[in-house]
């Protein structure tokens, strides 16, 4: 019993010391699954962003298992190169190499015992071959059947991630799709879901069409999970920082640890609150999660803790 009423005891001292997070958790209602391993700073970044308003917001996001959900039905859904590399428009040989690539370098990119340096020259050499299959399958990719790969894939947006969009564009803040997928297929689905708005942006690794819409090649320079902080640095991207760097706070969501360093490019950042979502490998991986991300949400589907904070941004905390 007294066991019980000190933990009652000290909940109530948290909400007092963190209003905005309880209220926060208050409208998103299901508490068990946000991590929140310092409540004291977590609270400190939420009153920075809202008391200044969706005027000097920004957001930045992941797209493949962020803004798309990790599975539903008990299925786990496609990233945007697997949409591509599972769909019967495509060769044989390149939907096995994907499955061969995929089950080499994926298990190193989800290490959490190996840093980020160790990782990055093993996820150079996964999008190099990758891109060298597509390029070596004949026949190759044309850019018609893009639109069909989207329309035809498993790739769900989370719950709710439509009314966020919806909302960020309404009141005007700028979102950042910030992806190490095929930026040629993200960019179909939000249409596909009728939420590529003007205030969204996606930055990741492109197909490139010749004139007669063959695939010639991709992007440069590379964009893979743990170079996002380079990627959105290159010369081609400088010019969306720069104009929105009257916007110091940012509200960052990732599925990877890679993921927290997609702020990098924001000038005069002032306030980061960095969201992670933990989809798989729950229990191994939620230390490492908690120890990058200031909240942490486990096998959350939706995009609820993020409205949730949307609206007391927009409604300035009231």
């Amino acid at each position: 019993m007294l066991l019980r009423k000190s933990l009652l005891y000290q909940l109530m001292s948290w909400a007092k010391m963190t209003p905005l997070v309880d209220q926060v958790l208050t409208a998103y209602g299901r508490s068990e699954q946000v991590k929140i391993k310092n409540l004291e700073q977590t609270e400190k970044l939420l009153q920075s962003i809202v008391s200044s308003g969706p005027q000097a917001l920004q957001v930045i996001t992941d797209f493949d298992a962020t803004l798309s959900r990790y599975h539903a039905n008990g299925k786990k859904c496609e990233s945007s190169y697997g949409v591509i590399a599972h769909s019967p428009l495509v060769t044989k040989k390149l939907k096995e190499d994907a499955i061969e690539l995929f089950e080499k370098y994926y298990p190193i990119e989800i290490n959490v015992s190996m840093s980020a340096d160790e990782k990055t020259p093993h996820m150079i050499e996964w999008y190099q071959k990758s891109h060298e299959s597509f390029l070596d399958s004949y026949p190759r990719l044309n850019l018609s059947q893009i639109t069909e790969m989207a329309r035809d894939a498993h790739v769900i947006l989370r719950e709710n991630s439509h009314k966020m969009l919806k909302t960020l564009h309404s009141v005007n803040i700028p979102a950042l799709v910030l992806s190490a997928g095929m930026g040629n297929l993200v960019e179909e689905i939000l249409k596909i879901n009728s939420v590529n708005f003007s205030n969204v942006k996606v930055i990741a690794n492109f197909m490139q069409f010749d004139e007669t819409g063959l695939l010639k090649g991709f992007s440069e320079p590379v964009v893979h999970v743990f170079n996002k902080n380079e990627a959105v640095l290159h010369d081609d991207h400088a010019a969306y920082f720069e104009n929105l760097k009257s916007r110091h706070n940012v509200i960052l969501m990732g599925d990877s640890l890679g993921d927290t360093n997609m702020a990098t490019g924001v000038q005069n950042a002032e306030t980061v609150l960095k969201i992670g979502f933990l989809n798989t490998h729950l229990e191994d991986h939620l230390p490492a999660y908690m120890d990058s991300f200031d909240v942490v949400l486990v096998d959350d589907q939706s995009m609820d803790f993020i409205n949730s904070i949307l609206d007391l941004v927009i409604n300035d905390g009231t």
